[in-house]
């Protein structure tokens, strides 16, 4: 399954290319093709068009929010129905423009050695490295939460920093149960703490079972800092040319003919291997020890601890 990440609003050609083996090949069967969101409602369909060795192409209107689509694409392929799957993440930005990208390094105004397509895939992974290495998002995304209640009034929201609203909320009595969406008035009293617990406020309670919670929200900062938008495009850059370094991967240090010796950089889980990208990354990051030679670790939340006996205990009392 491949990601490709759209500018909220902006319309785009979705491409998918069928291949047995290595080989492009074409359906023998009018291609199709479902875009669904995350909770699996239709978004578009209809009929891919072809372009030739077993791509095809689908115009997708621009969408007025952040989200996440699956797009599926139906055909015959050497005799045997099939059916495979891209992800399509629309967002609310990017770290640099493919403009901003290009232009970052003369070099890359050849558009023979680099191609709009290549810029594309690097910027991606760019952006998706940065994220995992420093555990928020830059631009603003779209995330679906699926949550155990917790029989109070406070619940968790796991692996998202930076929430900037709740865009709906479904809860039901069991996993089982029937779904309830949250009506706007209950939406509008859900407080979220620093630390990513989001409160009802109205003194009601987050149903106590698994996986009865499901929560859409929108995350991320409006739009990188500038020390880190240029740090990501210094890793633009080294991505790009990295089939075309001169020095083996393994190596951890070498010595030049005149004598002189240089110890590398090495990337780490949450390390690039680039000093000055590293340094920016770890400014921001929510980890600690990222962009060092140490181990980054997840950063513990802090908030006061709270003693009193919950989900209305006989011996509440009150706060201690």
């Amino acid at each position: 399954m491949g990601l490709t990440r759209i500018l909220k609003t902006a319309a785009a050609t979705l491409e998918h290319t069928f291949h047995v083996g290595e080989t492009g090949t074409d359906s023998t069967t009018t291609v199709t093709v479902s875009v669904t969101d995350a909770n699996g409602s239709s978004v578009a369909s209809g009929n891919a068009t072809s372009a030739g060795a077993g791509r095809y192409t689908f115009a997708l209107a621009g969408q007025s929010q952040t989200r996440h689509l699956t797009v599926a694409w139906s055909g015959t392929i050497a005799g045997a129905a099939v059916v495979e799957a891209d992800s399509v993440e629309i967002v609310g930005g990017f770290f640099f423009s493919l403009v901003e990208g290009r232009a970052s390094d003369a070099t890359l105004a050849d558009t023979g050695k680099y191609p709009t397509a290549a810029l594309i895939e690097k910027r991606l992974e760019v952006e998706v490295e940065c994220e995992e290495i420093c555990d928020r998002a830059f631009v603003p995304r779209y995330k679906r939460l699926v949550l155990d209640g917790t029989g109070n009034s406070e619940l968790m929201l796991s692996g998202v920093n930076d929430v900037r609203s709740i865009r709906s909320v479904k809860m039901a009595p069991s996993i089982d149960g029937t779904f309830t969406s949250f009506t706007a008035g209950e939406l509008a009293k859900l407080a979220i703490t620093p630390d990513r617990v989001v409160v009802r406020t109205d003194g009601n309670v987050w149903l106590e079972d698994r996986s009865n919670v499901i929560i859409e929200l929108e995350y991320g900062l409006d739009a990188p800092p500038e020390d880190l938008k240029r740090a990501s495009k210094t890793r633009f850059r080294s991505r790009l040319n990295q089939a075309k370094s001169g020095i083996p991967e393994r190596v951890m240090s070498y010595t030049t003919a005149d004598g002189a010796a240089y110890r590398l950089s090495i990337p780490d889980a949450y390390r690039t291997g680039l000093p000055d990208v590293d340094a920016a990354y770890g400014r921001w990051s929510l980890r600690s020890g990222v962009g060092s030679t140490e181990d980054a670790r997840d950063v513990p939340a802090s908030r006061l601890l709270n003693f009193d006996p919950q989900n209305y205990s006989l011996f509440h009392g009150g706060v201690r």
